[in-house]
């Protein structure tokens, strides 16, 4: 019994190596184009509405 537990800890272990590896992968990966925050580009203005009648 003792031994399966050691055996369990060991696959948590590998599993927690194994998401920590792919998270770092995918963190320093290339990145997309896009991704970044840009200030809104600004619309030109609209001439305001006439007022109504």
């Amino acid at each position: 019994m003792d031994a399966l537990w050691w055996l369990a800890l060991v696959a948590v272990a590998a599993l927690a190596l194994v998401a920590t590896l792919i998270d770092g992968v995918g963190r320093l990966g290339p990145r997309r184009r896009g991704r970044g925050r840009r200030s809104p580009e600004r619309r030109p203005e609209r001439p305001s509405d006439p007022p109504p009648d």
